[in-house]
């Protein structure tokens, strides 16, 4: 054993006695659980009554050790864990979810024979995070629950001891009981671990141990309610608010009395509070807002008593709110307990020499009648000013003494105050009406705005360099001018003796310019007295849409470098020069030139990869560069797949079927040109070789254009993909080409392998024996029984689904194939999965993807089918993602579709099947109602909340989890209320309604249908219903056994059935021209997936007219998923044929999927 020093040093801590019992503990197997890495390790050991919990961590050159456990059994169990750490070696294993061989993720993975998305992922990594802290700890808390389901209620700090009878032994027991529990509170599981979850095993170890539990439970309750007085009922209460002096105080009236009393003292008040809490006080509305408000409002004081102190200003504010309530105001009465009267008219200020005989000025408080008022008025601040007398309330002026709400009738004023500008402007602030004599020396006059900016260096070393702003106001004439500092504006010049005249200078521009200059982020600087605005990378563009939206009247003063910011872009010329030639591949590379300015070659390579942003140049200023191509010529450039902007000085290898493009000449030499042109004539394009003869089938005419597209790759060398619309005939298409490449292979002709779903390999099978007998077909039942010397001599095709491949990965790499064919191949979309790297690892051939859905969520995806189809076409993954999948301009989808061109054929229903009966798409609209409509707005408003505290995109990734289960929620929620709480099975649903219509509609006509959801609850919830209405139905989820005769018995009987599917068990794969009409009960945020259902009765056998009905709620996220649906398909179309841009969720589609109506 070779041990480290750091180990060694470790070891050599412990005492003997320690030494000699952590050998023994460890010799005897007493470490049960040991997991970590090179930094830290987790362990657990166990002998007789006891169990030790260790850590170890190195720290430095030191490992560190604790134990659970204190004394000599705590050091010999670390001693004994550092013991099995070292016999591990690599075999360690990094989590306490490893076992069987198998990784949690592999295991769901497998269950699912797909790969996991990125969200799914995300949650199997918070569950092992839970279970990997309960093996150390062997607790669990509410706040753990909370992270695998955010509806999991806290109810407490301490740890949960009902959720199993024993603990978990591994990663599968504890998520079979933790999902238990979460559906037992009427909650849902994510919707992928459905199937992988086996609730029957909890629900069996759970129900003996719950039931004790319960009589236990029941016993204490029967016994504590028989020593229970009886509860007193519900009391009605009718509450006034009734204000008098300093206060304003609450009076209650029981049901039955005749007059309202004050609450005695603060145990009254504390009574009522205790039964209005328990529910035990009725009221209506205006009293039930005073309540609630007197409560919020009293809840830091200790003798509380329905009292509100008007000396403080929080409760006036209070008061002006409640007085804003229109059925509040009845309730808030005088001291004469009648209402307060509202009066027309607004109080105003009065500015007129003293009437009590001084030489002085005086305010006098009016009303909007001129008459005066008399007494003292209590200020009720707000939005809207009220004042307050004992009678009446009054909307008024603003007040200027901050923190006071007595307000005095008449207000004595020095006049070498008022005779002052400042006197004149505090006037105008507080809306007075002027005296003749004073009102003739004001002078009105306006101030204008001017903004200097200038680059100067840091203030301090290394801080880089940044922009000086000084905002200065003046008049007309120039004697007055002002500057903005820290503080707000200050007087700066103002030039004195002009008379008599009292200027008042309209400030409504001055007081908006802090607002308008924000944008920059300036901070004040008092050793250049003026703002600083830190120039940083996105400095420019922010710099420049400020500047467009700045008002025309504040006039902006820059120097020269700021000025380039406001210049219309150089110009550059692009060219494209072959730099190698391999037969009929071209490496080519992006040459610009700029003509009229002195730029170094990194200067024009920061421009062109700035694609018309702008870049600082070390000369001064800043640069922005256009590419002098016209719109015609950009887009021959795209459609070649060619970036003229791409100046990374990488090659990019490109074959000469994609550079024909005859608007591109322009853009090569004329020996580059006449090479391309050239290699590209001498190319086979027209490949149409005979149906082979051994085909049991007549194929249609773009069938046979497919086959011939198939053979044009083949001849060329090319791999490709087959990408036609479901139900157009992929399958016969590729057994056509199977037939023609065994024929040209002739008799040495080796094996061919075909990889698809798991509910497909049936398919496979029977439409070999249907349209090629000739070909010797096994389907794989079992992994254990691949026999690859078998596969090699005694068949011609081997089918088996894509766990398999991903299991028998090592066996297959070596085996040549005629033919490789990927069914369904978006199950490889992420190229990191085991069943992408294992396509990528076979030796074939020829190489075929078939899918309805190359692209099913991003452009990866297709990159990830084409590195096994045609590797290195995209170039590597980090070219193909700088290129295609971060770019967010619309020609990127232009220059992705020019490079799968040649090796990607996709034809619609509508293009090729003319013979297809048409299919009609309706949305059908329900309104919510009731419960169903409460439960909606409720959780609706619970995500608002959390999108309000997320600012930035790293906050929406954290919360990403949250957000999507939200989603989901509503979602069910829309679909039926008893899909989030159990206990709502029995309330109405909108759309459960809306589709039992349809359903009688079209049994009386003898129509079979299908009825997809994701959510196989609901369709429970379905069948349910239809047993009770004794209509006849099938049903097919992924628990299903038997589907073919499931599928079988639905085609071929005469009964006009409802057959129930979910999306992931029937969304592809499947026959069922048997039925013509399609109901879509839940929307799914991705078309594909939609028109993949379908699909599976508008399809090639089909005699009826398709009519699908979408069921959607009204004004919710269902009808607004149908919106970034469109959006979601432009994608797709993008690529294969039509231009578009990519959409993923972001955070405005968020906030337009959770918006009101």
């Amino acid at each position: 054993m070779n041990l480290d020093r750091a180990t060694l040093n470790f070891l050599n801590s412990f005492s003997e006695d320690a030494k000699k019992e952590g050998q023994r503990l460890h010799d005897d197997g007493a470490v049960v659980q040991i997991f970590g890495n090179h930094l830290h390790i987790q362990g657990r050991v166990e002998e007789g009554g006891w169990a030790c919990r260790t850590t170890l961590r190195l720290e430095g050159n030191d490992w560190r050790g604790q134990s659970s456990l204190r004394g000599e059994t705590g050091a010999a169990a670390l001693y004994a864990t550092m013991l099995e750490r070292l016999a591990r070696g690599a075999e360690l294993p990094e989590s306490p979810n490893e076992s069987g061989g198998l990784t949690l993720t592999e295991r769901v993975e497998e269950s699912l024979d797909r790969m996991l998305t990125g969200v799914e992922d995300e949650f199997l990594g918070k569950l092992e995070r839970r279970f990997r802290r309960f093996e150390i700890d062997r607790e669990i808390f509410d706040h753990d629950l909370v992270r695998l389901h955010p509806r999991w209620p806290v109810e407490g700090y301490e740890p949960i001891t009902e959720l199993w009878p024993e603990p978990p032994r591994d990663i599968v027991e504890f998520w079979n009981y933790v999902a238990y529990a979460i559906r037992k509170r009427g909650l849902d599981i994510p919707g992928f671990l459905e199937d992988f979850t086996d609730f029957a095993w909890a629900e069996d170890r759970m129900r003996e141990w719950e039931h004790a539990r319960e009589i236990s439970e029941w016993r204490y309750t029967v016994d504590s309610f028989e020593s229970r007085p009886p509860d007193d009922g519900v009391e009605g209460v009718t509450f006034r608010l009734r204000i008098g002096g300093r206060e304003a105080r609450l009076l209650s009236r029981r049901e039955g009395d005749e007059a309202f009393e004050r609450i005695a003292d603060a145990a009254a008040f504390s009574r009522l509070r205790e039964r209005y809490n328990a529910g035990g006080l009725r009221m209506d509305g205006a009293s039930d807002l005073l309540w609630s408000k007197i409560l919020r409002a009293t809840e830091e004081e200790e003798d509380r008593d329905g009292r509100l102190n008007l000396e403080r200003l929080e409760n006036c504010r209070l008061l002006n709110r409640l007085f804003h309530q229109e059925d509040v105001r009845p309730a808030i009465v005088t001291l004469d307990e009648t209402p307060f009267r509202f009066a027309e008219g607004e109080l105003r200020w009065v500015c007129r020499p003293d009437t009590m005989g001084s030489n002085d000025y005086e305010l006098q408080l009016v009303t909007g009648g001129g008459e005066e008022i008399s007494h003292v008025l209590r200020l009720l601040p707000g939005e809207e000013n009220l004042y307050l007398s004992d009678e009446w309330v009054f909307r008024g002026p603003e007040f200027w003494r901050v923190g006071e709400s007595l307000v005095e009738p008449r207000y004595a004023l020095p006049r070498e105050v008022i005779e002052s500008e400042a006197g004149v402007v505090f006037l105008g602030r507080v809306g007075a009406d002027l005296p003749e004599d004073l009102a003739r020396r004001v002078r009105e006059e306006s101030l204008s705005v001017r903004l200097d900016l200038r680059i100067v260096p840091g203030a301090s070393g290394g801080a880089g360099e940044h922009i000086q702003l000084r905002a200065v106001a003046t008049n007309s004439s120039g004697t007055r001018e002002e500057t903005l500092g820290r503080e707000g504006w200050s007087i700066a010049v103002a030039q004195p003796d002009r008379g008599e005249a009292l200027y008042r200078y309209d400030r409504t521009l001055l007081h908006r310019v802090p607002r308008l200059i924000a944008p920059l982020q300036p901070v004040w600087d008092p050793n250049i007295d003026a703002h600083r605005v830190r120039v940083t990378k996105n400095f420019p563009e922010r710099y420049t849409e400020w500047r467009t939206g700045l008002p025309p009247e504040i006039a902006v003063h820059t120097d020269g470098d700021l000025a380039s910011l406001e210049a219309e872009p150089v110009e550059a010329a692009v060219s494209f020069e072959v730099v190698n030639q391999e037969i009929d591949w071209f490496d080519l590379k992006v040459v610009v030139n700029v003509e009229g300015l002195d730029l170094t070659q990194d200067e024009i390579r920061a421009l062109v990869a700035a694609r018309g942003d702008f870049v600082r140049m070390e000369s001064g200023g800043w640069l922005r560069l256009r590419i002098a191509l016209s719109e015609e010529q950009s887009r021959a450039v795209s459609r070649i797949g060619l970036d003229p902007f791409d100046l990374s000085g990488q090659t990019h290898r490109l074959h000469a079927l994609q550079l024909a493009e005859p608007m591109a000449k322009e853009v090569f030499d004329a020996k580059a040109w006449e090479k391309i042109t050239k290699q590209a004539g001498n190319i086979a394009l027209q490949v149409r070789p005979e149906t082979p003869g051994s085909l049991n089938v007549t194929l249609r005419p773009y069938q046979i254009e497919g086959f011939h597209f198939l053979s044009y790759l083949t001849t060329n060398r090319f791999g490709g993909i087959l990408a036609d619309d479901m139900g157009l005939g992929k399958t016969i298409q590729a057994l056509t080409w199977l037939l023609w490449l065994r024929r040209e292979a002739g008799s040495d002709a080796p094996p061919s392998l075909v990889v698809c779903p798991k509910s497909v390999l049936d398919v496979w099978a029977a439409e070999v024996r249907k349209a090629a007998p000739s070909i010797r077909v096994r389907v794989l039942r079992n992994r254990a029984d691949l026999d690859v010397s078998e596969v090699e001599t005694e068949i011609d095709l081997l089918v088996m689904n894509y766990a398999q491949l991903r299991g028998a990965a090592d066996q297959l790499k070596d085996v040549e194939w005629l033919a490789t064919i990927l069914d369904e191949g978006q199950q490889i979309k992420n190229p990191d999965s085991k069943a992408a790297k294992a396509a990528r690892q076979l030796k074939s051939r020829n190489r075929l993807v078939l899918t309805g859905t190359p692209i099913e969520n991003r452009l990866l995806d297709v990159w990830s089918l084409m590195a096994f189809a045609m590797p290195g076409i995209l170039g590597d993954r980090k070219y193909f993602r700088d290129r295609f999948d971060k770019r967010r301009d619309a020609q990127s989808h232009t220059r992705l579709t020019a490079r799968l061109r040649p090796f990607l054929l996709r034809r619609t229903k509508s293009e090729v099947a003319l013979d297809l009966p048409p299919k009609t798409e309706e949305d059908v609209f329900c309104d919510l109602e009731s419960t169903q409509a409460d439960l909606y707005r409720e959780e609706l408003e619970r995500i608002r909340k959390i999108l309000l505290g997320i600012q930035n995109d790293e906050s929406l990734r954290k919360n990403s989890f949250v957000i999507l289960q939200g989603l989901m929620r509503l979602r069910q929620i829309c679909c039926h209320p008893g899909l989030i709480d159990s206990r709502a099975a029995g309330e109405p649903s909108a759309k459960l309604t809306a589709l039992f219509y349809l359903l009688d509609q079209l049994r009386e006509e003898g129509h079979k249908v299908l009825v997809f959801s994701q959510f196989v609850s609901m369709l429970d919830i379905i069948r349910d219903r239809l047993e009770e209405e004794g209509r006849p139905y099938s049903y097919l989820t992924g628990q299903t056994k038997d589907r073919h005769a499931v599928i079988e018995d639905f085609q071929t009987s005469p009964d006009p059935k409802v057959f129930l599917l979910s999306l992931k068990a029937g969304g592809s794969g499947l026959n069922l021209t048997a039925a013509s009409y399609v109901v879509l009960y839940d929307p799914w945020w991705n078309p594909a997936v939609e028109n993949q259902a379908i699909d599976r009765c508008h399809r090639i056998g089909q005699e009826s007219k398709v009519i699908a009905y979408r069921l959607l709620v009204r004004d919710s996220v269902e009808e607004k998923i149908r919106l970034l649906q469109n959006q979601k398909r432009a994608m797709m179309t993008g690529v294969l044929g039509e231009e578009g841009f990519a959409r993923n969720l972001r955070r405005e589609d968020l906030d337009f999927l959770f918006s009101e109506g």
